[in-house]
């Protein structure tokens, strides 16, 4: 696949998944504690998964396009964020700030990022205990699909320079930073 559609269809799934969020119905009337707790381990379980199964097959193939690791973090990111807004408005006053699904986004994304402007921040019991499982898989689920993604930018760019310094005439590509060993 060229890179202008492995491009294309990031961007589309990316659209795809801000409209879903955009538009999924929030409303909270008549759910039951252990329904709605049910759900959200359910949506965790299956978050956790679809992070790990993607940074396991980069793990496995190096070959392999980053398109469904960077769609499953912004799944991730975009679950998150559809969460926080729904505790909002079942129970207003446990994040004060959140207004609109643009807020809890903002929310999300400081939280991840681990900024934490303060602005915005976990009011009552419930949205902390959300807070800190977003927290704990911010650092064990997402850090580890960012470094997998990371390392495979870097050793492309590897690549590249190998390819390019055997392109200048050298015959033989040098090696890599990584490969190379200091005699002892």
């Amino acid at each position: 696949m060229t890179v202008w559609r492995r491009a294309l269809r990031l961007l589309v799934m990316t659209a795809l998944a801000l409209v879903a969020y955009f538009v999924v119905p929030v409303g909270v009337k008549d759910e039951s504690v252990g329904v709605r707790l049910l759900i959200s381990l359910l949506a965790l379980v299956l978050l956790t998964a679809a992070v790990i199964w993607q940074v396991v097959l980069h793990v496995e193939d190096p070959s392999r396009q980053v398109d469904g690791l960077l769609i499953a973090l912004v799944v991730a990111v975009l679950a998150f964020a559809l969460a926080f807004f729904r505790l909002e408005v079942g129970y207003p006053g446990q994040i004060p700030g959140i207004e609109t699904r643009v807020d809890s986004l903002y929310f999300t994304m400081s939280t991840l990022l681990t900024i934490g402007y303060g602005d915005i921040h976990a009011v009552g019991q419930t949205a902390r205990v959300v807070v800190l499982i977003a927290m704990v898989f911010n650092v064990a689920v997402i850090a580890t699909a960012v470094t997998t993604l990371s390392n495979r930018v870097r050793m492309h760019a590897e690549e590249r320079a190998d390819a390019r310094r055997t392109a200048r005439g050298s015959g033989e590509p040098a090696q890599s930073r990584r490969t190379q060993r200091k005699p002892r």
